[in-house]
């Protein structure tokens, strides 16, 4: 006797994290492994046995669990975008996977046409900078010649699941993290494309959801078979995991880095990416068919760490003695800077003896600012967002959560321990079951089973 499930894979940057999905929604299943780095770069037979092993690890703890053998009927996977690989005509891997926060290519695009840098906010709904895939080939033509006849791109998500059985694809959501995209075609911007001296480079469009093929044999027992579908770019995928995909809702993802996520119920045109990328917005498509995705990053993660790190409050007792509303307003000769996305350092000024819980409030207060910043931002552009969804570790602690509520008022918090992996299940299981009728209806009845799971997955980390 075997149970069906499925399996959502999250490739992030830190950590590789797969989660097993009965077919009813619950969790039977958790894994997770640090991702594999030599510094800036790994190898993608690297990031394949990273992904490799956490879904065996995952299967086995959901074996454990269940009692018995564990069949994949579907795999999803989801991760980090703008980087990847360049596959040659005869399909080889001819580049390293170079990180998306590596800053080789910029001053390749800073040599380029100024017309070109004009258009490319607008045509792309992305800043320009060295973090989009195209600086990254842009340099690797610099430095290793032309790219090869039959170059074909693909993202690590789309890298992994063709490693696994399935057709090349490009994942909309990925597509358009890596400046190649022409937002108003959904195509290859072909002026992207004349740089790097090719007429094609990515693959077919394929939307999250929709089978690019199966697992083939001799890769991994339970997982034969199973659907393959490319989910996307991690941050929307944790939307749809919590379910914060409403018509202009907002995700709020409280983890390392923090993402404030808009979900905008249609294109944009150029001048509104144009808009929103002049006020810190990454304006794309969304992994949802048809939508679009606005992202703006605080660096709110790193602010608070550093700040517990520096008041010797980085364990469970010391955030507790500060986790508490400071009796009076906040010291007025304590400012923390470092928040913002463009920030280098995070800066605290203190004066007059400050208390260590006043210090912790002007961190907030900074982050608040910030935040409520790109708010404004997204709200001049497409309009007021109607509700708001937070989750991740950060928002286990009471200040953090009442900081949050003051610039979102009737904010909701997700319980969801794992929301991209699991976001990344959901639409397994949809293509699993051959794409029955809307997606979100469909994964209702399963995010709801999850969350009343008496086996929660392991939570997130901060």
């Amino acid at each position: 006797m075997s149970v069906e499930a499925v399996v959502g894979l999250d490739i992030g940057t830190t950590e590789t994290k797969a989660l097993v999905v009965g077919t009813d929604g619950r969790q039977l299943g958790f894994a997770r492994g640090t991702t594999t780095w030599d510094g800036a770069e790994t190898t993608a037979d690297a990031l394949f046995a990273d992904a490799l092993g956490a879904i065996r690890a995952a299967l086995a703890d959901a074996e454990t669990a269940a009692g018995q053998r564990v069949q994949a009927i579907g795999l999803g996977l989801a991760g980090f975008a703008e980087s990847g690989v360049v596959l040659d005509g005869s399909g080889a891997v001819t580049t390293p996977v170079i990180a998306w926060y590596d800053q080789r290519g910029t001053a390749e695009l800073a040599r380029l046409d100024p017309a070109f840098l004009a258009d490319f906010p607008r045509r792309t709904g992305l800043p320009l900078g060295a973090q989009w895939t195209i600086g990254k080939l842009l340099w690797l033509q610099e430095t290793h010649g032309h790219l090869p006849v039959g170059a074909c791109w693909l993202n690590i998500p789309e890298y992994i699941a063709h490693r696994l059985g399935a057709a090349r694809v490009s994942e909309p959501s990925l597509a358009s993290r890596t400046g190649l995209l022409d937002q108003a075609t959904g195509r290859p911007w072909p002026a992207a494309l004349a740089l790097l001296g090719v007429e094609e480079l990515l693959p077919d469009t394929l939307a999250a959801g929709q089978s690019a093929g199966t697992v083939a044999p001799g890769i991994l027992d339970g997982l034969t078979g199973a659907a393959i579908t490319v989910v996307g770019h991690d941050h929307p995928v944790a939307a749809t995991g919590v379910g914060a995909t409403g018509d202009h809702e907002l995700f709020n993802s409280c983890g390392t880095a923090d993402v404030i996520l808009r979900t905008v119920p249609r294109p944009l045109t150029d001048d509104e990416r144009g808009r929103l990328v002049a006020r810190g917005i990454d304006a794309g498509a969304h992994v949802l068919s048809g939508q679009s995705v606005l992202i703006g990053g605080v660096r709110a993660g790193l602010v608070m760490r550093r700040v517990l790190a520096m008041l010797g409050a980085a364990d469970a007792a010391g955030r507790a003695n500060l986790d508490q509303p400071v009796a009076d307003p906040c010291h007025p000769a304590v400012s923390v800077t470092g928040a913002r996305s463009t920030d280098e350092d995070v800066t605290i000024t203190i004066t007059d003896g400050a208390s260590p819980r006043a210090v912790w409030a002007a961190a907030l207060d900074h982050i608040t600012e910030v935040t409520e910043n790109l708010l404004h931002g997204m709200n001049d552009v497409v309009g007021t967002h109607n509700a708001a969804v937070a989750a991740g570790g950060w928002t286990r602690m009471t200040t953090v959560r009442a900081a949050k509520n003051r610039i979102l008022p009737g904010l909701r918090f997700s319980t969801m321990a794992q929301p991209g992996a699991f976001g990344a299940a959901l639409f397994a299981a949809w293509a699993a079951a051959g794409n029955p009728g809307d997606f979100q209806t469909f994964a209702g009845p399963l995010r709801r089973a999850a969350l009343e799971s008496p086996t929660p997955v392991v939570a997130s980390k901060e």
